[in-house]
């Protein structure tokens, strides 16, 4: 009866979970790759006023995603079971999280000029892009490795063996290839869900701001959504080898669940390519566009629960395998006379 309780409270609690971190995921997916779109529709502002505004509403939309971005991480820092996170956590060095924060203070400082000085900016263009290329490159270089990190330790504590992940040592764990192949992800999925957003942005700015220019943005930020999205494939295989046995297993058909989700979420990233070759090829559609948002949006719903529950089901078949009582070999001697 207990243990009943306890799954069917774990399962209520992974409703509950999945759509923050899919929530988090977005928004600071937005605040690595928006600002740098921001900065390219501020050079082609002149064009059209549509395009000024779209780029405005974007910069303040990227600097709000941040924001959302660390609301929600901390949110996720309480919200149990996240003892394994704390704990990993508590493996880095005070000094690495004052880092990381006046690292964070940077990009955000970054943003909200290029989002407040939007127009003081438009004689000094350049000025602009290289502000919106620092913030941007700043959080893209430290913050996905980092996470991609504390995952791993959370998820599996004797990933690394010291108790103390120095400078050094997170170096070298950074360039491992499960890392590298989860920060180029994360990158290539900061670009892909920039450029939807700005495809939803210009959707619902309506058919009376439909001219050439609009036209044009709006074909290019499907090309954009539509390289990164197809990059995925090849980086998403990358990920698979690199996962240990018992996650890829998880995946590949060791937990039903967990493999029905993530064969749903390879099948509306098709339906997504779908949407997004068609924008790209100049169907300037307002309700596809439209569509590729909520697309996009369950997309991630659905990764983030295949990302946590195989996280959890290897985790389970490592504690199992810790468990169970080493073998006992007999060895037969015999006698010689």
């Amino acid at each position: 009866m207990l243990n009943s309780i306890q799954i069917w409270s774990e399962n209520l609690l992974g409703f509950f979970v999945v759509p923050v971190m899919a929530v988090h995921l977005i928004a600071v997916n937005l605040a690595c790759a928006g600002p740098l779109l921001a900065s390219w529709l501020h050079f082609r502002s002149r064009e059209s006023e549509t395009l000024a505004r779209l780029g405005r509403s974007l910069a303040w939309a990227s600097l709000i995603g941040l924001g959302l971005g660390m609301l929600t991480g901390g949110v996720l820092l309480f919200v149990p079971p996240a003892t394994g996170l704390q704990e990993a956590i508590r493996r880095f060095p005070a000094q690495a999280y004052w880092m990381a924060g006046t690292e964070l203070i940077f990009s955000a400082v970054c943003m909200l000029i290029c989002a407040g000085c939007w127009k003081p900016l438009q004689r000094w263009r350049w000025l602009h892009a290289s502000i919106s290329l620092l913030g941007a490159t700043n959080l893209l270089y430290h913050f996905p490795p980092l996470m991609a990190v504390l995952g791993k330790l959370a998820a599996d504590p004797t990933w690394s063996t010291e108790p103390m992940i120095d400078r050094p040592l997170f170096l070298g764990l950074m360039y491992r290839g499960e890392i590298v192949s989860l920060a180029t992800h994360f990158g290539l999925a900061s670009f892909v869900v920039a450029a939807v957003v700005l495809l939803v942005m210009i959707a619902r700015a309506g058919e009376e701001d439909r001219d050439l220019a609009v036209q044009s943005i709006a074909r290019k930020s499907a090309i954009i959504a539509l390289v990164g999205s197809l990059l995925q494939v090849p980086v998403g295989v990358w990920i698979l080898g690199a996962l240990s046995n018992a996650e890829r297993e998880v995946l590949m058909g060791g937990e039903l669940l967990a493999s029905l989700v993530f064969l749903g979420g390879m099948l509306l990233t098709f339906l997504l390519l779908q949407r997004l070759a068609a924008i790209a090829l100049g169907e300037f559609d307002l309700q596809a566009m439209r569509q590729t948002g909520w697309l996009l949006l369950v997309l991630v719903l659905l990764m983030t629960a295949t990302l946590r529950s195989s996280r959890q089901a290897g985790d389970s078949k490592r504690t199992a395998a810790e468990a169970r009582p080493p073998r006992l070999i007999s060895v037969q001697v015999s006698k010689c006379c």
